[in-house]
Order: structure tokens, then sequence, then C-alpha cells
């Protein structure tokens, strides 16, 4: 597909995840222009540089573009100080990525977590449009997300919010149901991640039942009938609703949108704002909780906004 003049390519967005590298190029209204993949390099950090700069340069080439600038988003956080990334499935762990990447490529490149990625997203144009505050929540491998009040991310010394992936279980859900505290990836035992993500809710089947199931499996069989896995989702859910009172108390957000993997179980929008329900303390007014807009193409669109935003949007390096 070939660019008019009024849709110019403006910016470009990178999807950085642990299988696939996903580049975007977007026109002046945030339109895809063309879209490329790439296999993310899974051993050496040197050969995740050059895939990433083969993106930035194939971004570069389709716009005509030599300093066309680029957002990044990755699996992992970022040190606003020292610009050292923390990722704990990519060869990038203590390594300074965004300093490396300006150096081999110049121009602009920003940085940012994933999940700050689609909350940016899913609040510019999306489903949070028009909403104050807005969550990006996402429920996939891991557990994270993003905050976006008046159109921008959330700040802080360490960008850290909307990492409630490693908030701790609730003690009566954790004794009601005799849940094990489990290891996180973070370090740390007993949080959210740990049940909440796709594997957290094979392991909640685990205890629950000794079986171990796949959450696509379970969910499947729940929405067949199937009293065993009905009751595992109905904790899961249960949890769930724990974790979106904490977000209320914490951040009253006037809208949460539900992203990664777990955000296409059909209803899931609608057993959340239940599951909350159930969960708040009364007379509370609920947030909206929606499927996102656009889907898996946030993540490059949101990584693509943080060059059309303010400098705190992302990382400069």
């Amino acid at each position: 597909m070939s660019a008019s003049m009024s849709d110019a390519p403006t910016c470009g967005g990178i999807d950085l995840g642990g299988t696939k590298i996903e580049a975007t190029l977007f026109d002046a209204t945030l339109t895809p222009i063309k879209t490329r993949r790439v296999a993310t390099p899974q051993t050496e950090y040197a050969d995740l540089l050059d895939a990433l700069s083969g993106e930035i340069a194939w971004l570069r080439a389709e716009a005509r573009q030599s300093d066309l600038p680029v957002g990044v988003g990755i699996p992992g956080l970022i040190d606003p100080v020292t610009g050292c990334s923390h990722t704990a499935n990519l060869p990038a762990k203590g390594k300074p990525l965004g300093t490396d990447l300006m150096a081999r490529n110049g121009g602009t490149i920003r940085l940012a977590n994933d999940c700050k990625c689609f909350a940016l997203s899913e609040a510019t144009r999306g489903a949070g449009d028009g909403y104050r505050t807005v969550f990006g929540l996402i429920l996939g491998t891991g557990l994270g997300g993003g905050v976006v009040v008046d159109g921008a991310l959330l700040p802080g010394p360490n960008m850290l919010a909307g990492e409630v992936g490693h908030a701790a279980l609730p003690a009566p859900l954790v004794a009601q149901h005799q849940l094990p505290l489990l290891p996180c990836g973070c370090g740390r035992k007993g949080c959210f991640e740990t049940y909440l993500s796709g594997a957290g809710m094979t392991r909640l089947c685990q205890v629950l039942t000794g079986q171990s199931r796949t959450a696509p499996d379970l969910v499947a069989a729940a929405a067949s009938g199937e009293t065993a896995a009905g009751q595992v989702f109905a904790v899961w859910l249960q949890i769930a609703g724990e974790l979106l009172h904490n977000l209320q108390l914490h951040l009253d957000p006037d809208c949460i949108v539900l992203g990664g993997g777990l955000s296409k179980i059909d209803g899931l929008d609608h057993a959340f704002s239940e599951a909350l329900a159930q969960a708040a303390l009364p007379a509370l007014r609920a947030p909206v909780i929606s499927k996102p807009e656009f889907g898996d193409s946030s993540g490059t669109r949101g990584a693509a906004l943080l060059v059309r935003s303010a400098p705190d949007q992302g990382m400069t390096q």
C-alpha cells in the first residue's frame, strides 16, 4: 500500500515480544500503512539489537525518511535514570537498550513498557477515548497494566504505575481457598500474577482440582457447563474482582480496558464488571470495563504514540 500526501507516514511503532518483533508504519491519523514481523532473537543481546535496528531501518526506508521517529514497546521495565532494561524473557536484562538503539540508528527513539503502550493506545481514540483516567489491564502470559490520565501516561520515578501483577493476593481469598503462595517471576511470592495470568489459571486449576489444564481448555469447559472447570473459573473471577477493587481504591479509574490473550474470553468484560460489583464497597460508581478497540494492534500503535506525544511518554535514550 502506498501513501498519498494526506496519509504520508509520520511515525513508526515496534512491539517487541518474546517470540516476534512487529513493526508498523503509521500515517498522520495513526492509520497503519505497512506492517512487518520478524522472529525475536532468544539468546544474544547483539542479535536482538541487530533485529530491532533492522526493523527501524525498514520503517525508515518504507517512509523514505531517514530520521523517522520510532517508538518501541518492550515486555519489561526501563530504569528512567540509568536507561537499563529489566526484562525476564529477552536477552536485554541490565542492558541500555534505548541508548544502544539510538547510538546505532540515530533520530528519535523512545521506549516504554508494552502494557503502558497498550493503555496509551486505547486511551487515544480507542475503547478508553473520552475518559479522563484509563487503566489498561493486560491478561496474558503475565499480568500488567498502564495508567493514562488526561491523555498522558502517569509518570513516576520508576515508571511503575500499573504494575498490578506484582501486588499481593488478598489474605481472605488465600485462606478461603487454601491457595499456596507461589513464587513469581519478580522474585516475590503470592503475587496476583501467579494465579490471574494465563499460566496462573492453569496453576489455580492444579491447586483446586489436581488437574493440569490450559486456560483455553478451562474456559471452554466452563462455558459448556462442566462443574469442576466452572468452579475454577469462578474462583479466578473472584481473584480478578479483588484486583479490580484494588484498582478502584487506589486509582478510581473511569474506564478499564482489557487486553492480552485472556481478554478474548467471550463476555469477560461483563464477567469482570460483575466480579467487581461483588468485591467493591457499597454505593460506589463502577468504572466502565470494556474490550479493546485496537486489539493486537494496540502494541505498535501505542509505541508510535510515544513519539507523537510529550517526551515523558517514554524513555528517550
